[in-house]
């Protein structure tokens, strides 16, 4: 009877152990440890000096140890946060493959088709301090289009303009085609960014 005892709790410690070095856990950790640490920039900004790489050990030591103690209790987040990575991750993935999007874009620059090397300029966002642009592209005849929006509070004004002269849909949504073949096979230079 107390060899099974021994045996599990062997067991549960290894799991652990396994869990909070090289396990989804041990990355969560890595992270906290990274974030305590802290980048130049954010310790001149909280007017403190970076901890020492002895106290970032200790810490480090301290939580590893705490989880593997406690992992039943952290294990069921852990793991729904990593899952949730991993499916956004893929999500991200997948919407790259299918093409250009103008939420990847930043800036205004160039789109130019690989296939019949039609190229145009186009914004995807830019800025100002009372107002923005947003690029959009007609559904039906492709048409890149930018509109603008003004100052606080009116954010949304152009949702009413979402119309395009040939009566097609401006949507910002969807993959950008090119729009003289309507190839998704595009390319983006940025020119500038605000």
């Amino acid at each position: 009877m107390n060899n099974a005892y021994e045996i599990a709790a062997a067991t549960y410690l290894l799991i652990g152990i396994f869990l909070g070095t090289i396990g989804p856990a041990g990355k969560d950790i890595a992270k906290e440890v990274d974030r305590a640490r802290g980048s130049p920039m954010t310790n001149a900004f909280m007017e403190r000096e970076a901890p020492s790489e002895v106290k970032l050990f200790f810490f480090r030591i301290t939580i590893t140890l705490g989880f593997v103690l406690l992992w039943p209790f952290f294990i069921y987040g852990i793991m729904k946060e990593h899952n949730r990575s991993v499916a956004l991750d893929k999500k991200l993935e997948d919407e790259r493959a299918e093409g250009i999007w103008f939420h990847y874009m930043g800036g205004h620059g160039t789109i130019t088709c690989k296939d019949c090397d039609h190229s145009e300029e186009v914004t995807s966002f830019i800025h100002g301090i009372n107002s923005s642009s947003s690029g959009f592209q007609c559904q039906g005849c492709g048409k890149l289009s930018s509109i603008r929006a003004g100052g606080p509070g009116r954010a949304n004004e152009y949702e009413e303009s979402l119309e395009c002269e040939c009566g097609g849909t401006l949507k910002r949504d969807k993959v950008i085609f090119c729009p003289s073949c309507r190839s998704k096979n595009l390319s983006y230079q940025m020119q500038y960014i605000t």
